[in-house]
């Protein structure tokens, strides 16, 4: 039996406590926030046991989440090494690893990073669930403590996660590359078009399609990416160099027809290796929705559907949520049909977003 602490039981926080507040494995969940109205709720419903006042209740805690922005981890770290068990697990759910590993290393204390590949743009204590981290990628950090490891991964199942093991630069490398880049480069576009709009904002009335489809993640907190860019710099300016190269060399050979074709095959060909929700080369009509992970939850979304003539074309889960994405994709066999869907869903009280 474990005896977990949270630190920032906003969205993030609030999912791991009404999720692990479930396990027979987990004897008390007790929580910090600066927002007490967060903390009495959780109270009241249950979903933890304890309310912490200050960092000293923690002092008997097994494992501490830290759920606080990136730049605050260490921060926290600090201020709990000498009132932890010397056993005690301090671990976090940021995206970023290296920097926070480095200056955690200074203040030797039992810590084992992690990354949930999970995300919403959601915020608060009142918006969290008790199904977001199932069937999803969990990262942790490898290091020499194999037992801190072992007990991270049996509290990740609980979860009903799937616990994966990088080292920290690898971690750090591939966000850059899959995460942390693909924002930057969104929010670029999206200034972009800003700067160069008409002045009766022509573009933005038109902007839908793919351009919408590709930017969307620059809605994201500006806070929060303010962090990440800050921890994770070397590697985020690592990838967007090459990507810089990789742009001036379109721009080189933007009129040639074998090095444009050669360009995009290359591109449709890996794209499409990804999922398959792509079928016959063409981007198809999905939606994400929210499901939990219990028996017959796919099979009554699918029998749903089809009472009411909806055709689907594949149904899978997404492992990979970070981007904000439910658990559950559908892909329809065309927009009327995805349509239909979405609306048949949204009206049985499902939680969908369009893909």
């Amino acid at each position: 039996m474990y005896k977990i602490g949270i630190i920032g039981l906003g969205f993030m926080g609030g999912c791991l406590a009404k999720t692990l507040i479930k396990s027979k494995k987990i004897e008390e969940i007790c929580a910090f926030d600066k927002n007490k109205e967060f903390l009495q709720t959780a109270f009241n419903e249950g979903n933890i046991t304890r309310i912490a006042n200050e960092l000293a209740d923690f002092k008997d805690s097994d494992i501490i989440f830290l759920c606080t922005p990136v730049g605050l981890i260490s921060e926290f770290a600090k201020k709990l090494k000498d009132i932890i068990k010397n056993d005690c697990i301090i671990t976090d759910i940021g995206s970023t690893k290296c920097t926070i590993i480095d200056e955690i290393k200074e203040i030797a204390i039992n810590f084992v990073g992690g990354h949930p590949m999970v995300g919403s743009e959601r915020t608060g204590y009142n918006t969290s669930n008790d199904y977001l981290f199932e069937n999803a990628y969990y990262i942790l950090i490898e290091n020499d403590n194999k037992t801190s490891i072992t007990i991270m991964q049996e509290i990740i199942k609980e979860l009903k996660a799937i616990p994966v093991l990088l080292d920290s630069k690898s971690h750090d490398y591939v966000m850059a590359t899959i995460s942390h880049v693909p924002h930057v480069i969104a929010a670029a576009l999206v200034n972009l078009v800003k700067e160069l709009d008409t002045n009766d904002e022509k573009m933005k009335l038109l902007a839908a399609g793919g351009f919408k489809d590709i930017t969307r993640i620059a809605s994201a907190d500006p806070i929060m990416w303010e962090h990440i860019c800050k921890e994770n710099e070397d590697e985020i300016v690592l990838v967007l160099e090459k990507y810089i190269n990789n742009l001036k060399y379109i721009k080189e050979k933007i009129g040639s027809k074998n090095e444009m074709y050669e360009f995009f095959k290359t591109s449709k060909e890996y794209r499409d290796s990804f999922a398959i929700k792509r079928i016959n080369g063409q981007t198809n009509p999905t939606i994400n929705v929210s499901i939990k992970d219990e028996k017959g939850s796919i099979a009554s979304i699918a029998t749903l559907l089809a009472k009411n003539d909806i055709n689907i074309r594949n149904i899978g889960i997404e492992n990979n949520r970070e981007n904000m994405s439910g658990a559950l994709y559908i892909v329809f066999e065309g927009y009327e049909e995805k349509e239909k869907g979405f609306k048949i869903l949204k009206e049985n009280n499902y939680e969908v977003k369009s893909s």
